[in-house]
């Protein structure tokens, strides 16, 4: 069983396998073979080895014990009152769960321009020239070697990634649903808006110009609205496309996803 188990997670390892995924067929596979255990016990019992067959019998109760939870915590959304399991993590050095969630909400995430209603928000399109697009690169590898850049795909399986291509997106990105930029300010110029953005306020630099705001001409919504940026993420780069057979990686320029808050003039 062991075996199986090692060359299950040996060939899995070549997939994107979701973990979730992957819990889930361990804990069929560790059930079955908790079995196997059970049979053997029953059989040295029969055969006079006592000793050899309560031991295994033992192991086969841990085991089944662990196997529960294992099959209530992949297969339900309910939790055991007697689960062990976060003391026995405790003992082996181990984070336990209720700490770790705490720290996980213990400080959400707060847009650097403050929040705004989502009715008041409409998303825009942002285009960038040759200069603009050299620096939105060059902020894009900053955050890259200060590993503020995720590249994971959101943690995605293969599946799941081909299930929001199969959706109408022609790609997905490594850091997908993009890098907030860590400061970025709206300016009037020329009778239009341009977004500046860098890691700081010293470095900004011009990185796009709007286009349009919602299905409006950014001249037409300036003359009814007053805008504000609520949000500015960098998409692109290291992706995946569909291919024949599996995903295939591509790279592409990377973008800016702007919305803009809108208030009547």
């Amino acid at each position: 069983m062991l075996t199986i188990l090692d060359l299950l997670n040996h060939y899995l390892g070549f997939f994107n396998v979701n973990t979730k995924w992957k819990g889930q067929v361990y804990s069929v596979l560790a059930t079955a073979g908790d079995f196997y255990v059970l049979y053997l016990g029953v059989k040295h019992i029969e055969n006079g080895a006592y000793l050899r067959g309560a031991v295994l019998m033992l192991a086969f109760i841990v085991i089944a014990y662990f196997a529960v939870l294992n099959m209530v915590y992949y297969y339900t959304k309910k939790t055991v009152k007697w689960d062990i399991s976060p003391k026995i993590e405790k003992v082996l050095g181990g984070r336990p769960a209720e700490e770790s969630q705490t720290t996980k909400t213990a400080m959400p995430y707060v847009p650097a321009n403050g929040l705004y209603a989502k009715e008041n928000v409409l998303p825009a399109t942002a285009i960038s020239d040759a200069d603009m697009q050299a620096e939105l690169t060059k902020v894009a590898e900053q955050l890259q070697a200060s590993g503020m850049f995720q590249q994971d795909y959101n943690g995605m399986s293969e599946v799941d990634q081909l299930a929001y291509l199969a959706a109408g997106n022609d790609v997905i990105y490594a850091n997908h649903p993009g890098t907030p930029l860590p400061y970025f300010r709206l300016e009037h110029e020329r009778g239009g808006l341009a977004v500046y953005g860098g890691l700081n306020e010293m470095f900004a630099q011009r990185v796009a110009r709007i286009k349009t705001v919602g299905l409006q001409p950014v001249e037409l919504a300036l003359e009814n609205y007053d805008l504000f940026i609520a949000s500015a993420v960098i998409t692109g780069g290291v992706g995946h496309v569909r291919g024949r057979v599996n995903l295939q990686e591509t790279t592409k320029p990377y973008q800016l996803a702007v919305e803009l808050a809108y208030k009547q003039k």
